[in-house]
């Protein structure tokens, strides 16, 4: 019996993992929630573009 429980409990985690990556990737996907890596907004990535070709006077800094 407690080898069954077992067997149970394990087949249980390896499922709400399935479950909790399943949904995660979802509101990933939809835009509810991101990640401190990810750029949040376009304005943020014209910005860093912008910035990056910057001039100096006669030299463009990249």
């Amino acid at each position: 019996m407690l080898r069954n429980v077992g067997r149970r409990f394990i087949w249980y985690l390896i499922r709400s993992t399935i479950f909790a990556t399943f949904i995660g990737y979802a509101l990933y996907k939809a835009g509810l929630i991101s990640f401190p890596g990810n750029p949040k907004s376009q304005r943020e990535l014209n910005s860093k573009d912008r910035n990056r070709s910057r001039r100096i006077g006669k030299i463009r800094v990249s």
